[in-house]
C-alpha cells in the first residue's frame, strides 16, 4: 500500500514536472512581430512579459499601415500616404526590414491579401476610390500591376467618396469581399481564371460605413461578419453561392460596442475585425469612443448560428485602428496597436476554452518608444498594425 501511494505520488510529481517544464518553454517562446506605423516599418519581438524592437526602417512621409507578409523572409508594405507599394526584405532571423523595390498603382491603399497561392495581391484604394490586382510571381517578390478597377456606381448619400477599405479571401478561395465604407456596399471580386472581375454585391443600410470583415463556417454554410465604422455595429449574414456571385442574407445586426455604449456615440469608429481559428470567437476594435481608453469586443458564434455578445476589455490606449491573434495553435494571445495614449503596443492573455481577454496586459510596449523623433510633438501617431509572421 505504501509503495503503491508513493509511486502515484511520484507520477503525480512528474506531471506536474512536466506541466511546469511546458509552462516555462510556453513562456520562453519569442513572437517575432511585424508593425506598422507613420514613417515606420518595425520588427519587434515578444517574449511573453515585454516587447523589445528587433528592426526599423523609417521613410519621413510614409504611411504603412498594412502590412502583408509571405514566407519566409518578405514583407509587403502599403502606402497610404501615396500611390506607392513596397516589398522589404527581412532578415534570415525575421529582423531588419529593408526596402527592395517599389511599384506605383493606385493611391490610398489600406488594405491588401493574396489570393489563394499567393500569386496574386489585392489591394483595395481607401483614396483613390479602386481596387489594385498584382502579380507577385516573380522570384524576387516584386510587385507587377496587373488591372486597376474602379468601384462601380455612385458613393452612398451622405459620403463624398466610394472608401474600399479591405479585401478578404472566401472560404473557397474564388471570393474576395470587399467592403466599401463609402458605399454601404459589400463588393465580390471573383478571381476565377485570373478574371478579377466584380460580379455582385450587397448593400447596407445608408450611413453604415462597412470597413472590416471575417468569414465562419458551419458545416457546409459560410458566414461573413462585418464591422461598420460609421454606426458602429455587427452585421452578420449567411452566404449563398450561385455561379460567379455571392448572395448575403442578413441574419442579425447589434452594437460593435455589446451592452457597453461608448461615452460618446456621436464620434464612435469601429475598426478591426478578427475571426479566431476556432471559428466561434470573434473580436472588434472600437476607437474614439469618449471614454479613457478605447476597447476590444469579444462575441461569440453560438450553436443557434448567432453572434452573442460575450465582453470587452480595455485596450490600454486610444484608437486600436488593428488588432491580431497570435500564431500559435490555441491563438493564446492577441497584440494590439493603439496609435493613441501611453501604450503604444499592447499583448493580452487569450483563454482557449472561452475566448476572453484578460483584462490584465501581458505586456506593454509605451508609445514613446514608438514614434519617430520628427513626430515626436504629434498626437495619434502610434502604431497602426501589428502582427506575428
Amino acid at each position: 500500500m505504501f509503495r503503491t501511494f508513493t509511486t502515484l505520488m511520484l507520477a503525480l510529481s512528474s506531471v506536474t514536472s512536466v506541466s511546469a517544464a511546458v509552462m516555462a518553454r510556453q513562456n520562453q517562446v519569442t513572437h517575432k512581430l511585424v508593425v506598422g506605423a507613420p514613417f515606420q516599418v518595425l520588427t519587434a519581438d515578444f517574449d511573453g512579459k515585454k516587447f523589445s524592437i528587433t528592426g526599423n526602417h523609417t521613410a519621413v512621409g510614409t504611411g504603412p499601415s498594412w502590412l502583408l507578409y509571405k514566407d519566409p523572409t518578405h514583407l509587403y508594405a502599403v502606402n497610404e500616404n501615396a500611390n506607392d507599394t513596397s516589398l522589404f526584405s527581412l532578415s534570415a532571423d525575421l529582423n531588419n526590414p529593408t526596402v527592395t523595390s517599389a511599384t506605383n498603382g493606385s493611391s490610398g491603399v489600406v488594405f491588401l491579401e493574396f489570393n489563394s497561392d499567393k500569386t496574386r495581391i489585392v489591394g483595395t484604394a481607401y483614396g483613390a476610390e479602386t481596387i489594385d490586382v498584382w502579380d507577385v510571381t516573380a522570384d524576387d517578390g516584386s510587385l507587377k500591376l496587373l488591372k486597376t478597377l474602379p468601384v462601380p456606381g455612385v458613393p452612398s448619400p451622405g459620403q463624398a467618396a466610394h472608401r474600399p477599405h479591405q479585401a478578404i479571401l472566401d472560404p473557397t478561395g474564388r471570393f474576395f469581399v470587399i467592403p466599401n465604407l463609402g458605399g454601404d456596399t459589400l463588393l465580390v471580386l471573383d478571381s476565377k481564371d485570373d478574371r478579377y472581375e466584380i460580379t455582385s454585391n450587397a448593400t447596407l443600410p445608408a450611413g453604415s460605413g462597412p470597413r472590416h470583415g471575417g468569414f465562419l463556417t458551419r458545416g457546409d454554410t459560410h458566414y461573413y461578419a462585418v464591422a461598420t465604422e460609421i454606426s458602429n455595429e455587427l452585421f452578420l449574414y449567411e452566404l449563398q453561392y450561385a455561379d460567379d456571385r455571392i448572395e448575403f442574407a442578413e441574419i442579425q445586426r447589434q452594437s460593435t460596442y455589446g451592452t457597453n455604449p461608448p461615452a460618446n456615440a456621436t464620434t464612435a469608429a469601429a475598426a478591426e475585425l478578427v475571426v479566431a481559428r476556432n471559428q466561434r470567437d470573434v473580436y472588434v476594435s472600437n476607437r474614439i469612443s469618449g471614454n479613457e481608453t478605447d476597447s476590444i469586443a469579444h462575441f461569440r458564434f453560438g450553436a443557434a448560428g448567432q453572434l452573442d455578445f460575450a465582453g470587452s476589455v480595455s485596450s490600454g490606449g486610444l484608437r486600436p485602428r488593428m488588432f491580431s491573434l497570435s500564431k500559435d495553435e490555441k491563438q493564446t494571445l492577441a497584440f494590439v496597436a493603439n496609435q493613441g495614449g501611453d501604450a503604444g503596443l499592447v499583448a493580452f492573455h487569450r483563454c482557449p476554452s472561452s475566448g476572453a481577454l484578460h483584462s490584465k496586459p501581458a505586456g506593454t510596449l509605451a508609445s514613446s518608444e514608438l514614434i519617430p523623433f520628427s513626430l515626436a510633438t504629434e498626437e495619434l501617431v502610434g502604431p497602426q498594425f501589428v502582427l506575428e509572421i
